[in-house]
């Protein structure tokens, strides 16, 4: 089982007894000459009941500096009776911080974090200010004991010893409570569909949908997602159609959950996405009422595919963007690039009305309905399905059985008047499955038959796109 966080929406009087606390579409900090920023903390308990605390924040210069900048900082929690503080080296170069209108979205200069080179960038709307990339600092776990439901998270940023000390504190404290609600924010795939190119045997359009959703207090920031695609060991990189992506919140969702807008997100003047409070699962089996987009999608064009090529999909923070918090498991995909398949097989039995056949309603497509149909039976008959995941073939009650048998029940349904019996399903979109072979046979109880069943071929069903 994952373990759990817990986030509560502060409301209006408490957000007034912390500074720094409250955020709106103004709260991105205007920086002369820097300042550092906190997005948010998100925690989680442990499975043996401590808490797991990461931070997420950053940095900002916005005058060009002549010389090396440090902005090294202590990032520093406390909550309940625990107290911790890491301090986390941060310089910038000569000539970081010059940034122009024409830059917006772009790079703007360069330095390090914790001894590795960044690049700055311009993500601020403010007349130009660099952002270093969001810094995620994690801590040890609180122990049991050292906290409960209703202490608070505070977070606390402050300049190193030595370090620049800046002129701006309007982001460097953030307070959250700690009670029975998960936080996340996640970036999520909704499907992955192969689609072939006419005229071509292995060419395919790989069609990505993907969500976003949080329900923790972010400020305006960065949400642009890069879709990474590893195919057979080799990564590729695709970047969205513009950046940056401000996300730009306008409410936050309560329990209601009424579906009203709660934010959106815009690139270059044009709406990316538009949010809603909705019900939402994140992949930790956490629920909650969320701010959630519509489908974003994207399309990977024209890759060459063979039956044993390996494709996985992830999900990333593009550079300078919120990155996603550890642990979340749904924003990777293993593509599934073998093609569904139905293939009978063998010689069934005759019964009263004949031969019965066995087929698939449709192609069994990982994500879509499908199941097998029999034809030809004897009405109002009881059948027995025998499954598995090799075919056989060995004398049987006067005919072949063809299944190598993993399992077998009596279907519950008669066969219908017309002689036929359908069973089917909606597929799982489980990559585990991309490949598999099932093996089915149907047998019908028929006095017209030799022996005591009327035996169907045998049917293969690869499970694939």
């Amino acid at each position: 089982m994952f373990p759990k966080r817990y986030f509560a929406l502060v409301s209006v009087i408490a957000l007034s007894l912390f500074p720094g606390i409250a955020r709106g579409e103004d709260s991105i900090p205007r920086c002369p000459p820097l300042c550092r920023f906190v997005a948010t903390p998100t925690s989680q308990t442990t499975e043996a009941g401590g808490l797991d605390i990461e931070v997420v924040w950053t940095a900002y210069v916005g005058e060009p500096t002549a010389t090396v900048l440090n902005l090294s900082t202590e990032v520093q929690i406390q909550v309940g009776d625990y107290s911790a503080k890491k301090t986390v080296p941060v310089f910038a170069n000569p000539g970081a911080g010059y940034c122009t209108d024409g830059t917006f979205g772009g790079p703007c200069g360069t330095g390090s974090v914790d001894g590795q080179n960044v690049t700055l960038l311009h993500l601020s709307e403010d007349g130009g200010s660099a952002q270093f990339p969001w810094i995620t600092t994690r801590f040890p776990v609180v122990p049991e004991g050292m906290f409960d439901e209703n202490d608070v998270i505070e977070v606390t940023l402050t300049p190193a010893a030595g370090s620049d000390q800046g002129s701006s504190t309007d982001g460097d404290f953030v307070v959250e409570p700690i009670v029975d609600r998960p936080t996340f924010y996640d970036r999520s795939f909704r499907s992955v569909d192969l689609e072939p190119i006419p005229g071509t045997t292995d060419l395919y359009d790989i069609v990505v949908e993907y969500q976003l959703a949080y329900n923790t207090s972010i400020p305006p920031v960065d949400f642009r997602t890069d879709l990474v695609m590893n195919l057979n060991g080799e990564n590729m990189v695709f970047e969205p159609w513009c950046g940056p992506w401000i996300t730009t919140p306008s409410s936050l969702c309560g329990q209601t959950c009424s579906n009203e807008t709660c934010a959106t997100i815009k690139c270059d003047g044009q709406t990316v996405a538009t949010l809603t409070c909705q019900p939402y699962e994140n992949a930790w089996g956490q629920f909650d009422c969320a701010c959630v987009s519509g489908a974003i999608q994207y399309t990977i064009p024209s890759i060459q595919l063979s039956p044993s090529d390996r494709i996985e999909l992830s999900l990333v923070g593009a550079p300078g963007a919120l990155p996603e918090p550890a642990g979340l498991d749904d924003d990777s995909w293993v593509v599934c690039s073998i093609q569904a398949q139905s293939l009978p097989y063998g010689q069934g039995k005759a019964g009263t009305h004949g031969m019965p056949t066995l087929d698939s309603t449709a192609l069994p497509i990982l994500g879509q309905v499908s199941g097998i149909q029999m034809k030809e039976a004897l009405p109002g008959a009881r059948s027995l399905l025998i499954y598995g995941f090799q075919p056989l073939d060995i004398p049987f009650d006067g005919g072949r059985l063809l299944v190598d048998p993993a399992g077998m029940f009596v279907v519950p349904a008669p066969v219908a008047a017309d002689g036929s019996l359908i069973l089917e399903r909606l597929l799982p979109v489980d990559p585990s499955l991309c490949g598999v072979s099932l093996f089915y046979q149907l047998m019908v109880r028929d006095p017209g038959a030799a022996g005591r069943f009327a035996m169907t071929n045998g049917l293969q069903r690869v499970l694939g796109f």
